[in-house]
C-alpha cells in the first residue's frame, strides 16, 4: 500500500512532575531532513531522537516539536531567561550602534512575546529521557498512521488515473491499426498532387515510398512500450515498498513515449488523445511528489 510523505502525528505522556506533548509535522522533501524544535535549553540525545525518526520515515520534511511543561499550579509562570538575554544583547547593540542611551523599562521588556511562560521547564534531568522518548515514539507512530491514511487516498485517486489513461491507449491503439488501406490512397494521392506526371513513375517505387513514410509515421512499438510502462506503475502501486522515486522515473518514461506518438502521428483523433494522456500523467506526477 501507497505511503503519504504528508502527514501529522501527536502525543502525550506525564508524570508527576512533567507533561510531555510532541507533535510531528510531515511535507514533501527528496530526501530525508529532521528539524527538531523544543522549548528546553538542550537535548542531549537529540540525535537518538533523530534517528528514531529516520528510521521509519525513509524521505520528507519532518518537523518535531516537544515541549514540556510543569505539572505544578496553574498561576505559576517563569521568566524564560535565554529570551530575555538574547533580547538584551540586541538592545545594547543598538545602543553601541546609534548613542542612544534611553533606559530599558520594565513595562517595556514585559511587552517581549514569551518571556514569560505559564509552566514553561527550560531544564529537566537527563533521567526524564525515557519518558520523553516513549512520547517522540508516540507521535510517529500516530504520523505513520495518518500517513498511510493520506496513502490509501492516494492510491484510489492514481488507480482511477490510471485506468482512464490505459481507456485512451487502447483508443489509439484501435486508431492506429485501422484505415491503413486509406492511408495508402491518402499518401499516393498526396504524391499525385505533388508530382502530376506521378503515371510516369514506376508503381513499385511508389508503393515503396509510401511503405517508408507510413513506417516512420508507424507508433505501434511506442505503444507497446506506453502499455509495458503503465503494467509496470500499476505493479508499483500495489507495491509495499517505497515506490515513490521509481514510479517518478516510469512517468517520465511513459511521457517520452506519449510525446514520441503526438509526434509521429498525423491523425487529429490520436492527437486529441494524446493530449488527454498527457493530462492524466500530468495529475499522476502530481500526485506521486506526495508519495514515499
Amino acid at each position: 500500500m501507497l505511503v503519504s510523505m504528508t502527514g501529522y502525528g501527536k502525543a502525550e505522556k506525564q508524570n508527576k512532575k512533567y507533561t510531555f506533548n510532541v507533535e510531528m509535522k510531515s511535507l514533501n522533501n527528496r530526501f530525508i531532513d529532521v528539524i527538531l524544535k523544543t522549548n528546553l535549553n538542550k537535548v542531549s540525545y537529540e540525535e537518538e531522537i533523530v534517528n528514531i525518526i529516520k528510521k521509519k520515515c525513509k524521505r520528507g520534511r519532518i518537523n518535531i516539536l516537544i515541549n514540556v511543561t510543569s505539572n505544578k499550579d496553574q498561576n505559576e509562570i517563569v521568566l524564560n531567561k535565554t529570551r530575555l538575554n538574547s533580547y538584551m544583547n540586541i538592545i545594547n547593540q543598538i545602543k553601541d550602534k546609534t548613542k542612544i542611551e534611553d533606559p530599558v523599562s520594565l513595562t517595556n521588556l514585559l511587552k517581549i512575546p514569551d518571556l514569560v511562560d505559564k509552566h514553561s521547564v527550560t531544564n529537566i534531568d537527563v533521567k526524564h529521557k525515557t519518558l520523553i522518548l516513549r512520547t517522540v515514539r508516540a507521535a510517529l507512530k500516530d504520523l505513520e498512521t495518518h500517513r498511510l491514511t493520506e496513502g490509501k487516498s492516494l492510491f484510489d485517486d492514481v488507480e482511477n488515473i490510471l485506468n482512464k489513461i490505459n481507456k485512451l491507449i487502447k483508443k489509439i491503439e484501435i486508431l492506429s491499426s485501422n484505415h491503413s488501406k486509406k492511408e495508402i490512397n491518402y499518401y499516393r494521392n498526396k504524391i499525385k498532387s505533388i508530382l502530376p506526371d506521378i503515371n510516369k513513375l514506376d508503381n513499385d517505387r511508389i508503393y515503396q515510398e509510401i511503405a517508408i513514410i507510413m513506417e516512420k509515421k508507424d507508433i505501434n512499438e511506442e505503444i507497446i512500450r506506453l502499455k509495458s510502462h503503465m503494467k509496470m506503475f500499476k505493479i508499483y502501486l500495489m507495491n509495499k515498498d517505497y515506490v515513490g522515486k521509481k514510479m517518478n522515473f516510469l512517468l517520465q518514461e511513459m511521457f517520452r513515449e506519449i510525446n514520441t506518438i503526438g509526434s509521429k502521428s498525423d491523425k487529429i483523433k490520436i492527437n486529441h488523445y494524446v493530449v488527454d494522456v498527457k493530462d492524466n500523467l500530468e495529475k499522476i506526477k502530481e500526485q506521486v511528489q506526495n508519495i514515499l
